[in-house]
């Protein structure tokens, strides 16, 4: 006898643990796909944001050495000048323009003691395409050093670097650094002290040169009479005299051709700067002397050259014996 009992299903077999791993293992296509979009889209966003980062570190820190540089030439300047006994000190700020046009500082100093000045400690602090605010993290050490007369190139009042110039400059350094070789950190001896000068053509084709210097020049730094920086350099001025120090500005000359391409027709910057700067009792001009600007005496760059700078160093010496023959007191302009 048969009977008919339900048919039942053969119960599921059990998955094998290896494969039970492999199906837990394996991530589903989808999901895999997506995982790979987002690290396409993170890693080159950290790279660029590292990138990014390490390149505004390096320019934030670039012009460090200049300051450190120059605050131990001003604690040197000292330390020599309570050497001797109170002699006395000269600080000079400016631009490339000044350092052409001095002689360096034992140069400076054999002049003054011609002049009937023993031991001047002669200190010249320049800075390429130089603005007032360069020189502001050591104003503090420069009047802390108590010096008889501070000069300024006359340009500081009114120079100002272009947005994005200083980014564009270091940009190049590390460019050059990358594809050939070039240091990192500039020479601060040659900032300080190096004066090339090649001589203007013979034969007169100078305008191309000038014109390629004065666009680097307008690319970099703008001149303008209504800058900030003058009362910047007031506010320094009147704490230097409250200490019993001396102001004065050097209005320095580049060639007719090289002002007429910078300043306009006319020199258009200068008259309205002079007209604000007559306005401000204890900053007096010391006029570049005329008989001094002569195209025989500049390079070709536009800078003093070595026959140049000897002739204003000698005019400059005998301007700084003047001032410092008088009581601290006193302020004196040569005009």
């Amino acid at each position: 006898m048969t009977t008919n009992e339900p048919a039942t299903e053969p119960p599921p077999q059990p998955m094998s643990e290896k494969k039970k791993a492999r199906s837990m293992a394996a991530p589903r296509p989808k999901r895999r796909r997506r995982l790979g979009l987002v690290l396409l889209g993170v890693i080159p966003a950290l790279f660029l944001a590292g990138t990014a980062g390490a390149f505004w570190t390096g320019y934030s820190l670039y012009d460090r050495p200049f300051v450190w540089y120059n605050t131990n030439r001003i604690a040197a300047t000292a330390d020599r000048a309570g050497r001797g006994m109170g002699s006395p000190v000269v600080v000079a700020l400016g631009g490339a323009t000044l350092r052409h046009a001095t002689l360096d500082e034992d140069g400076m100093a054999k002049l003054a003691a011609r002049d009937g000045i023993e031991r001047v400690q002669f200190l010249r602090i320049v800075h390429e395409h130089a603005q007032f605010a360069d020189f502001e993290p050591m104003l503090g050490a420069i009047l802390k050093i108590k010096p008889d007369l501070v000069l300024l190139d006359l340009d500081l009042l009114f120079a100002e670097r272009r947005p994005l110039a200083d980014l564009r400059s270091y940009g190049s350094v590390v460019t050059g650094m990358a594809l050939e070789g070039k240091p990192y950190l500039a020479d601060q001896i040659a900032i300080q002290y190096e004066k090339p000068c090649r001589a203007p053509d013979p034969n007169g084709r100078t305008a191309a040169d000038v014109e390629r210097r004065v666009e680097e020049a307008r690319s970099v730094v703008s001149l303008d009479a209504e800058s900030t920086a003058f009362e910047a350099v007031r506010r320094f001025a009147d704490q230097a005299r409250a200490g019993g120090t001396r102001v004065a500005l050097l209005h320095l000359r580049r060639p007719t051709a090289f002002e007429e391409r910078m300043y306009g027709p006319g020199n258009s910057y200068l008259p309205a700067a002079l007209t604000r700067l007559n306005e401000q009792p204890g900053l007096p001009v010391w006029r570049f002397p005329d008989s001094l600007h002569k195209s025989a005496n500049y390079c070709r760059s536009g800078a003093l050259g070595p026959e140049g700078r000897k002739a204003y160093s000698q005019w400059l010496s005998a301007g700084i014996a003047q001032v410092l023959s008088q009581p601290r007191v006193e302020e004196a302009a040569l005009r």
